[in-house]
Parts: C-alpha cells; sequence; structure tokens
C-alpha cells in the first residue's frame, strides 16, 4: 500500500489543528471568498438606468429636468419634459425641443433655490417684455413703473381706458383755458356790469359778494370745484338761506359770464350751476286788502304816490320802478315798458297799465324824467303806511305780492302773469295761485280815485315836453 502524501492526523499535534480551524474560520468571513457567488447581484444594483434615445438631463439631483423628444404617430414631433417637485411627478409638452429647453432650464433654476411653483416664461412673453421696455424706454421710465401707474389709472376708472382719459384732459383741462383768477374774473365780470348800465345797487351788491367770494375762493376759476362753492356758501353761518341764495346767484351769474368769454368748459354745466341750493323756510306771502290799498293811496304824498300805484296795480318791483322815467309809460298802448337795462332779469317786459291806474297816473300824463325822484323810498312808504293806519306798518313786497296774487285770480293765466312780472311760473304755482277769490281781485283793479283827482295842495307843475318826444 502506498504511503500518504503528509503527516498523518495522529501525527498532528493539537496546536496545528487550531490553527488551521482558524484559517477556515478566516476565510468564511472575508468577503473575498464569496465573490463568485455575489459578484451578479452586485453588477445589477450598480448598472444605471438606460434612458430613451436623444433624452436630455438639465441640472442635477433633486434639480433635474429631464427632455424626451420623440416623434408622435402623426408625424409631429413633441417634447416632454419631467421632473420631481412636492412629492410628485410633473410633466408639460412642447412642440418645440428649443422651447421645452428653456423651461426645462427655469424651472431646474427654480427647484435649485427651492423657490415655490411659479409660471416659467417663453420665448414670446420674452419677446412681449422685450417690446415693452422699448415702448417705454424713450420717456425714462422703468416697465414696473408704468406697468404700476396703469394700473392705479384703471383702479380709479375702471371703465375707462388710460388713453381716453388722457385725450378728455387734452380737451378739458384747465390747461386749455386762459390762466384767470377768480378775483380777476369778479372784477371783468363787475365792470361789464356797470357798462350795461345796470343799476349802481345791483353793481354795488355783486361786488360786495364777488369780492369776498375770491377772497375766500382763490386760483384759477377754472379748477374751482363744486365742493369748493358749497363749502364757501354753507361757510355763512350768519345769513338765512335766502340771502345765501342770493350771493349763489350772483357766483352762477359770475360763471357764466367766465363761460361766455372762454374762462371755463363753454359745453357743460358749471360749478356754480351745480352747487346745491339752499332751502328756505315757506312762509306765506303778504299782500294788502283793497280797502287798506284805498287807504294807502288816500294817504300818500304825490312824491311817493306813483311808485305805490305803479306796484300795485302793474306788479312792477320798487327798483326797477326807481330806475323808470314817464316817457316809459306808453298811455296810448296801454302798457308800461321795462326795458332790459332797467330789468332786474335784464330781460325787456311790458306790463299792464290797467284804466284804474290810469286814472290814478292821469296828474303826470304829461310829465318827463324820472318817475321817482326820492332816493329814500322805503321810508316814505312806511310814513304813508303809519298815516293810513294799517295794522303793523308797511309790509315788505306787498305791493307786487298783491298785484299777482289778485292778477292770477282775475285772469286765470299763470304763464301770462309771470311774463308781466317778470317772474317764473313755478314761482306763481308756488306762491300765489289761490290766495284770493276772483271776486276781491275785480274789487282791487276797481279801485279809483276820488272825484277830486289830484289834491289841490298838491300843485304839480311839469315843464312842457319838447317837440317831437
Amino acid at each position: 500500500m502506498a504511503d500518504l502524501s503528509g503527516p498523518s492526523i495522529e501525527s498532528h499535534s493539537l496546536s496545528t489543528i487550531l490553527g488551521n480551524l482558524k484559517e477556515l474560520v478566516d476565510g468564511i468571513s472575508n468577503a473575498n471568498s464569496c465573490k463568485l457567488l455575489t459578484s451578479a447581484t452586485l453588477d445589477m444594483e450598480t448598472k444605471s438606468r438606460r434612458q430613451p434615445k436623444g433624452t436630455v438631463i438639465i441640472g442635477k439631483g433633486a434639480a433635474s429636468v429631464k427632455i424626451y423628444p420623440f416623434t408622435r404617430k402623426n408625424g409631429y414631433k413633441q417634447n416632454n419634459i419631467c421632473w420631481y417637485e412636492g412629492g410628485r411627478r410633473r410633466t408639460r409638452c412642447f412642440s418645440d425641443f428649443a422651447e421645452a429647453q428653456l423651461i426645462a432650464q427655469q424651472i431646474s433654476v427654480r427647484l435649485s433655490n427651492k423657490q415655490a411653483t411659479g409660471r416659467e416664461a417663453t420665448h414670446r412673453d420674452i419677446e412681449i417684455l422685450q417690446h415693452c421696455e422699448e415702448l417705454v424706454r424713450p420717456f425714462g421710465v422703468a416697465l414696473v413703473a408704468a406697468v404700476e401707474e396703469w394700473a392705479a389709472a384703471r383702479k380709479s376708472a375702471p371703465d375707462i381706458s388710460l388713453s381716453d382719459a388722457v385725450r378728455f384732459y387734452a380737451t378739458n383741462g384747465p390747461d386749455r383755458f386762459p390762466n384767470r383768477s377768480t378775483a380777476q374774473v369778479a372784477n371783468e365780470f363787475v365792470t361789464s356790469l356797470e357798462r350795461k348800465g345796470v343799476s349802481d345797487s345791483y353793481v354795488s351788491c355783486a361786488r360786495g359778494h364777488l369780492d369776498k367770494f375770491a377772497a375766500k375762493v382763490t386760483g384759477r376759476i377754472s379748477e374751482v370745484t363744486v365742493a369748493d362753492i358749497n363749502g364757501y356758501l354753507s361757510g355763512l353761518k350768519h345769513l338765512s338761506p335766502v340771502s345765501k341764495n342770493g350771493i349763489r346767484r350772483n357766483i352762477v351769474t359770475m360763471f357764466s359770464f367766465a363761460k361766455k368769454h372762454g374762462y371755463i368748459h363753454p359745453d357743460r354745466k358749471t360749478a356754480a350751476e351745480q352747487s346745491e341750493k339752499f332751502k328756505e323756510d315757506e312762509s306765506e306771502i303778504s299782500i294788502f286788502t283793497p280797502d287798506e290799498m284805498q287807504k294807502i293811496l288816500l294817504a300818500a304824498n304825490h312824491r311817493i304816490l306813483p311808485l305805490i300805484a305803479i306796484g300795485a296795480f302793474a306788479g312792477i318791483r320798487s327798483a326797477e320802478i326807481h330806475r323808470l322815467d314817464w316817457e316809459d309809460i306808453k298811455w296810448e298802448r296801454g302798457h308800461i315798458e321795462i326795458a332790459g337795462r332797467k330789468a332786474k332779469t335784464a330781460a325787456r317786459r311790458l306790463a299792464p297799465l290797467t284804466e284804474n291806474l290810469k286814472a290814478w297816473l292821469a296828474p303826470w300824463r304829461e310829465a318827463t324824467g324820472p318817475i321817482v325822484k326820492i332816493s329814500d323810498y322805503s321810508g316814505a312808504l312806511n310814513d304813508t303806511a303809519i298815516k293810513a293806519q294799517i295794522p303793523g306798518g308797511w309790509r315788505q313786497n306787498a305791493l307786487r305780492h298783491s298785484f299777482i296774487s289778485y292778477r292770477v285770480a282775475e285772469t286765470g293765466d299763470v304763464p301770462r302773469t309771470a311774463l308781466e312780472a317778470g317772474n317764473s311760473p313755478k314761482m306763481i304755482f308756488r306762491h300765489y295761485r289761490q290766495v284770493v277769490t276772483e271776486d276781491e281781485a275785480k274789487e282791487w283793479f276797481a279801485i279809483m280815485p276820488p272825484e277830486v283827482w289830484p289834491p289841490a295842495d298838491w300843485r304839480l307843475r311839469f315843464p312842457a315836453k319838447k317837440r317831437g318826444k
């Protein structure tokens, strides 16, 4: 029997056996010893995933965005971009590769900067942005500032385009009109009143009211607003509503003058016309009864009687009578002519010359010159009322109120009475209708002077009329 190579087991010492076991254990724990068994699995884990042909990857890691270009069945090209955001896979599709690449780059930058989801700009968006920058560059304004200004304008006037607003301002803005202050216009207006021959009292009153207005409301008249005028009038605490409305009428007339002269817009209502009127307290009008008027006329002296008779039976205002001449009474035609320069409203009108008025004025038929020659006729009226023993004395505006009341009751024709009195039908309907009866009206216009008229102690003398008059 052949000998076995190597020593026998019996011949091995215990130390040799332990050494061999140690080498075996070390060999099992060594990873290299099992390389052949596990190599295939390791190669599969480290192998990168195959991408479709033509795939483009932009960015790295969590900021990576992939572009998958491909051709659809219908022959059209499509480029899908894909990325992960907020734990979800997101995609967008584009027909143009360059457009997809631009959007992918913006998404990758946004993801790198950890910005919230936004709207990426396309090539078209960039072209529009550049075009808008070119539009605003000549004006030296940043695009953002221009857009903010436009947005503010549309917010103020949502239904009007900015271009329409600019065109309107160019046509209607204050720069279109001459630079006239309220003080200048007030002075020009008062001067025009003087040239027209308006009464001194009216001119003085208008000047006083408008000078105070111009001192408070300064600046260009084209820039005065309704609020400015309302504020001024409301600030006149010491005045009654009637007085405030009187001042307002002066302001309205001045603004109409400015409008006529091109100082403010010619085709719209003025600020004064749009200002608020003050509510006047309703009060009953004061009139004289036929019996009271008979007593007043008989108590009057020759200096004041024509004013009383004309006021009572023709309805002409006392201030207007003060501006009339005897030549304005057209005896044969049966009316009294109030020329525009003598009328309060600056409009010519004809007042009736009734039969009883002719009778009372008969002693002055050959007279010439001013009808009233006394300056303070209010005192004479008060004295006459006291002499006639009228309860409460003289009644303010009672002559005119009496005529209108009795005339409406006599004729029943409100427009005609308004025309004769230089008033509006609205005011007559409001104050004078059904104040007196028709019988009282007949009695009023039947008041005649006594048989012996004028009194012998009046001794009226008038210079002879010139020929041709």
